[in-house]
């Protein structure tokens, strides 16, 4: 999953652990299952674009009673309930970003004489916690390999706001910390990419990346189909806003699948 998708589905994601993957992983009392489906995903090409596209968003995720899952979005790893906390780790992979448009689906000609950022494994870690009808989280992504691009924070919070047999929305918000070398990889230009690239050289800090808020329906067809769908916006902050790759703050991003649940 290239940067951009993968900040918009965490943004997204944080809003309900049921915007595209299914509920969290089964606790032991709930018994297997298997959520599989296909939707579509309008994102910039990468952070801070001014250009955005529509690309295929595949859904799949098995649980087991145990708590272990595997999932695209949420990676394979396990997960367990404490009362009203909530306790998660995963491998994930993030695919990082080009300086060139390979193709529809991937880079960008804005970063050209950039470089590019090479993929790389990561483990997410999540924290949650239920205060009535709220849900908070903390999840960190912590790259195993090229460890020189530093490390994300997310912070969220997710609401229902509208509950019936049919349908359910929810309302949430999020903001992405990252690290001193996240910012820089990200967001930073050096010496040398701003003489190949032509943008002027920029040290970015550690700081707020990012907030979102946005809302996410579920629309229930039958026993085993549904629709998932969210819209909101995504804001850029700090150095990340300030950027010289930074051409628009404030993106919108809108997902919706099909799901079918065995």
């Amino acid at each position: 999953m290239r940067h951009a998708i993968s900040i918009a589905l965490l943004s997204l994601c944080a809003f309900s652990a049921r915007s595209f993957a299914e509920d969290a992983p089964a606790a032991p009392d709930k018994g297997d299952s298997f959520t599989a489906g296909i939707g579509l995903a309008y994102v910039p090409e990468y952070a801070g674009s001014d250009k955005s596209r529509v690309l295929p968003l595949p859904v799949l995720e098995r649980t087991y009673s145990n708590g272990v899952f595997l999932s695209t979005q949420r990676g394979i790893g396990y997960q367990a309930k404490l009362g009203d906390f909530t306790l998660s780790a995963a491998l994930g992979y993030d695919a990082g970003r080009k300086d060139h448009k390979e193709n529809y689906f991937s880079g960008s000609d804005a970063l050209k004489g950039m470089g590019d950022i090479d993929g790389a494994a990561q483990a997410l870690l999540s924290l949650g916690y239920q205060l009535g009808s709220v849900g908070l989280s903390l999840t960190t992504k912590q790259n195993l390999g090229h460890r020189e691009y530093g490390a994300a924070y997310i912070l969220g919070l997710n609401a229902p706001l509208y509950t019936s047999a049919t349908d359910q929305i929810g309302f949430g918000a999020s903001a992405v910390y990252g690290d001193n070398k996240r910012m820089q990889t990200y967001f930073g230009v050096t010496a040398a990419q701003s003489a190949a690239s032509g943008y002027k050289a920029y040290s970015a800090k550690a700081g707020f990346e990012s907030v979102a808020a946005g809302v996410n329906w579920n629309h229930v067809l039958d026993a085993n189909w549904s629709v998932r769908s969210a819209i909101g916006v995504n804001h850029l902050a700090s150095d990340a806003a300030d950027s010289p790759l930074t051409k628009r703050k404030t993106t919108p991003m809108l997902m919706t699948a099909l799901i079918y649940r065995f």
